[in-house]
């Protein structure tokens, strides 16, 4: 990882999460009452022992874990969270599991019983939660106020692209999660995939900038078609993707079009085309 980000290691696991993406990192983020740790995420035991015996390491160091912090619900994020709490009670260390109380109640489902709810503003300690839904519902990034930087989740990824899932998320909630976190001007950006982002404005800015001109691509092909579905339309706004991969691409046109529909730019009808108004 990035030797200059402060504050923070890095243990990165293996994961079944979406290519180009092979891992997500679990950042070991220190505070003055001890390590929070974000994202423990693997299903496999291998890698969960890789993170158990990771922070063994710390804690023979002197250190304390305070608690496990989800960003947000999804399962390549949160699949080795019982089994590192209960590694950790096993070893004598009992440590809640924290998260915003949307990502509470989805994963609940799941059986990850949240001990502590976060909410958006919450002062854990040296940095603060950021509720930046629009990826997901409950989820939050960490902004540690001294060092400046972004603990990020899925906000950005440091390989591969960020998908936004029409049932889950929302452009626009997306959009303004980016703002609020450019405006914060961060000093890096620490996603869940890839490497370190130490040019943080720049990458925010791209990132904003780009939704925007994904949704002009879907408005003008919608525009020419006069009426299509997501899947008809994906070809023509992702033509470089190949044929199976056409139904995620349909699912984040649909993302675009109903930012369009809010702004009165697109109407869906009723068998599931679209037409431009």
């Amino acid at each position: 990882m990035d030797p200059h980000v402060d504050g923070v290691r890095l243990v990165a696991v293996r994961t079944p999460t979406l290519p180009p993406a092979t891992h997500t990192n679990c950042w070991l983020v220190d505070g003055p009452d001890g390590l929070t740790v974000v994202d423990p995420a693997s299903p496999w035991e291998d890698q969960q022992l890789l993170l158990f015996e990771a922070l063994l390491a710390e804690i023979g160091a002197g250190r304390t874990v305070r608690r496990l912090f989800l960003t947000h619900h999804h399962h390549d994020h949160v699949s080795g969270a019982v089994d590192l709490r209960d590694r950790l009670a096993g070893a004598g260390h009992d440590v809640p599991i924290a998260a915003h109380p949307v990502t509470s109640a989805l994963v609940a489902a799941r059986g990850i019983a949240v001990d502590e709810a976060v909410a958006d503003g919450e002062d854990l300690g040296g940095f603060v939660a950021l509720h930046t839904p629009g990826h997901a519902p409950g989820h939050l990034a960490l902004h540690h106020r001294t060092h400046g930087w972004v603990v990020a989740g899925d906000l950005v990824a440091g390989v591969g692209t960020i998908v936004l899932d029409p049932e889950e998320g929302d452009l626009q909630q997306y959009l303004d999660s980016l703002e609020q976190v450019r405006a914060l001007s961060p000093s890096a950006l620490l996603p869940a995939h890839g490497p370190v982002l130490p040019h943080a404005e720049a990458v925010l800015s791209f990132y904003v900038a780009h939704r925007h001109q994904r949704t002009e691509q879907v408005r003008a092909a919608l525009d020419r078609a006069g009426r299509a579905t997501p899947l008809e339309l994906a070809p023509v706004v992702y033509p470089d993707v190949p044929t199976p991969v056409h139904l995620v691409a349909a699912a984040q046109i649909r993302t675009h079009l109903l930012w369009l529909a809010g702004h009165g730019r697109a109407r869906e009808a009723g068998d599931g085309s679209w037409t431009p108004s």
